[in-house]
């Protein structure tokens, strides 16, 4: 993706931290949770750790205009037609997210990285270059894999997300274990039926 930091994985992690659960974080004390979004970041190679304690509901903010896109394609029908309405429905918030970024491409060599690229102005927080950089990741997956290598997780009850630029493009589920209890609740359903039906 020409960048640093992980853009995408920040997007899918952020989206998740804040908005996997119906209530957010709503029992986990501020600080708690700021330093959370805070260490998430710096796990995604942004350089934040000095980030002040306000960026915290900017970036709350902002994972919930992320999971737009996510839900776009869930709820557009087919999210394997990357001609339709799914994938009408995800440019349009993709387009949202990128109108409302702060844009100054170029090329920085800060902190001993070397030369590389940036999305937002140098003058920009973290904040913004979160914003900028998750907007721009989120737009170059749907417009090189279209619809099908996203969305949220298949899982009954989950509400996490997924982003997948795997080659096999099989991905439908946010993690291993919602995977693994998909499949054991399917082969447990298949059997019930057999044995309904008198099958051995």
């Amino acid at each position: 993706m020409g960048y640093k930091s992980d853009a995408l994985g920040a997007a899918v992690a952020l989206v998740n931290a804040v908005t996997a659960e119906p209530d957010g974080d709503a029992d986990t004390p501020p600080e708690q949770s700021g330093r959370r979004l805070r260490d998430l970041l710096v796990e995604h190679r942004y350089l934040a750790a000095r980030a002040p304690a306000s960026a915290e509901a900017a970036l709350r903010a902002w994972a919930r205009r992320l999971r737009t896109v996510f839900d776009a394609t869930a709820s557009s029908g087919d999210a394997e037609d990357d001609t339709g309405p799914a994938l009408d429905a995800t440019a349009v918030a993709v387009n949202a997210l990128l109108a409302d970024v702060q844009i100054g491409p170029h090329l920085s060599d800060h902190d001993g990285q070397g030369w590389h690229f940036h999305y937002a102005p140098p003058e920009a927080s973290l904040v913004e270059r979160v914003r900028s950089t998750t907007a721009f990741a989120v737009a170059m997956l749907v417009s090189e894999y279209g619809v099908d290598r996203h969305g949220v997780c298949a899982a009954d009850g989950c509400r996490r997300v997924y982003a997948d630029t795997s080659r096999n493009a099989a991905r439908r589920y946010c993690s291993p274990a919602c995977a693994n209890r998909a499949a054991v609740a399917a082969h447990r359903a298949r059997a019930k039926l057999r044995a309904g039906a008198g099958e051995p």
